[in-house]
């Protein structure tokens, strides 16, 4: 429910409105300052992101599961990545719009390529001996921010199109642990505690930084007077639009950390 409401409130605060509309589109103008640096292995990160990766990495964590014989992890791997994925195509192309404010009207949140990449770190995580849990979420959070955070080099998406995507697989994520406590069984007690405790403080710290960034960079447009309009983003300062795009690669990296943190906190009291 909290994650539905993030979505929804993302959305509101950064497509519906003016000023979120500004701040997001300076960061997408923040971003063109280094691709030159960066665009070369943004691309490659990106192109690991396909449909064909998508089925590929669903059958790969099905055969971890029925070796395993964990019937149950297999099934609730494949709802967590189909039903985040329809999710986040449903929502950007059917029901949510953007509002033409003077910066576009083609609707990108959430950001297709991250939710790909968080739910499967996530689905890993899930179907993993226990003992490997707090590696693989670490390795599935480098993952996830490193495709979030080159959707965002590549002027392919906003901030909000990225934390969007990691709300949309935190809500799938909640409903499939759910399920799985109603089903019962062993749970795992209290492995992987210290892996979830340093992942999600760690997130936390990361995107509140961001988020501050994203404020600030809000508050100097406001100072300046910047009016909505298709220049809005070109007009701010180089100061600024650096401070908007550090603070939606901050809020990237530090969502997915965050977002993986929680998952093994979530698991350790879930049947394995």
């Amino acid at each position: 429910m909290l994650a539905a409401v993030g979505v929804l409130a993302v959305w509101a605060a950064l497509v519906t409105t003016g000023p979120g509309q500004v701040v997001d589109e300076v960061a997408f103008a923040g971003s063109v300052r280094g691709r030159d640096l960066l665009d070369g292995r943004a691309t490659d990160v990106l192109s690991l992101v396909s449909e064909g990766t998508l089925v590929l990495g669903v059958v790969v964590l099905v055969v971890l599961a029925v070796l395993r014989r964990r019937l149950r992890l297999a099934v609730a791997a494949v709802a967590l990545v189909g039903g985040a994925n329809v999710t986040t195509q449903l929502l950007k192309h059917v029901v949510l719009q953007r509002p033409d404010l003077g910066l576009g009207s083609a609707n990108s949140l959430p950001s297709g390529h991250t939710t790909v990449a968080a739910t499967l770190a996530v689905a890993l995580v899930l179907v993993v001996p226990v003992a490997v849990r707090g590696p693989v979420a670490l390795l599935g959070a480098a993952y996830t921010a490193a495709t979030g955070v080159s959707t965002l080099v590549a002027g392919w998406h906003r901030p909000s199109d990225v934390a969007a995507a990691l709300l949309v697989t935190a809500g799938w994520t909640a409903l499939v642990v759910a399920g799985l406590r109603v089903l019962g069984g062993s749970a795992t007690g209290r492995v992987g505690r210290g892996w979830a405790a340093a992942l999600a403080a760690a997130g936390a710290a990361g995107a509140v930084l961001g988020l501050a960034a994203l404020l600030a960079a809000a508050a100097a447009i406001d100072a300046a007077g910047t009016v909505v309009v298709a220049s809005a983003a070109q007009d701010a300062g180089r100061g600024v639009q650096l401070l908007s795009y550090a603070g939606g690669v901050l809020v990237s990296a530090g969502g997915s950390a965050l977002l993986l943190g929680a998952v093994l906190a979530l698991l350790r009291r879930t049947p394995a």
